[in-house]
């Protein structure tokens, strides 16, 4: 029975055309690497957001700044590097709107949130720049029924929880990304 990543190898190499060489296969798994550290953050900020209403600063930070050194690795190694300033181009709009709103208006969203948001952008720019706004978007419809349930319950005063919605839309643009496009461009 072959090795899951031998099995990716496989379905990557055929999605493409060719074989994996040593290069594509740094770039492959750097890729799934800083997908899979994004999944532990997203993990570690529901549970935290549900539970105590804190996203933790620590581990945006770390994790945004693992995917990012990942995502450059990648881009290195594919011989990409231009592709970097489209994953920057993608992450910076996001990134900047966020915190402009935040700045405007700090009682309408937590800045674990805003963290959140940025670093879950980094990786989904990495198959372009609209990719942070869909899962952005996507997290934002996924809330709704929890944000009305909550303004129903306790008025205009109400909160939520947005950790978990946001992880959901964002898990859901990776695994589309991942399908769809591989984890090279």
């Amino acid at each position: 029975m072959p090795s899951p990543a031998a099995s990716a190898q496989q379905h990557f190499s055929a999605r493409a055309g060719s074989e994996v060489t040593g290069a594509h296969w740094v770039g492959t798994t750097a890729v799934w690497t800083a997908a899979g550290i994004w999944a532990l953050l997203a993990l570690h900020a529901a549970v935290t957001d549900i539970r105590h209403r804190v996203i933790s600063r620590r581990s945006c930070w770390a994790a945004a700044a693992l995917i990012a050194v990942l995502l450059a690795a990648a881009a290195f190694a594919e011989a990409q590097a231009r592709h970097l300033l489209l994953v920057a181009a993608g992450a910076a709009g996001v990134l900047i709107t966020g915190e402009v709103l935040y700045r405007a208006k700090p009682d309408a969203i937590g800045y674990g949130d805003i963290r959140l948001i940025n670093a879950s952008s980094i990786l989904t720019a990495w198959w372009g720049p609209q990719w942070p706004w869909w899962a952005l978007a996507l997290g934002a419809v996924i809330s709704v029924p929890q944000a009305v349930l909550a303004r129903v319950r306790h008025g205009s005063s109400a909160t939520i929880a947005w950790a978990p919605a946001l992880c959901a839309g964002t898990a859901l643009i990776i695994a589309n990304r991942l399908a769809v496009d591989g984890p090279v461009p």
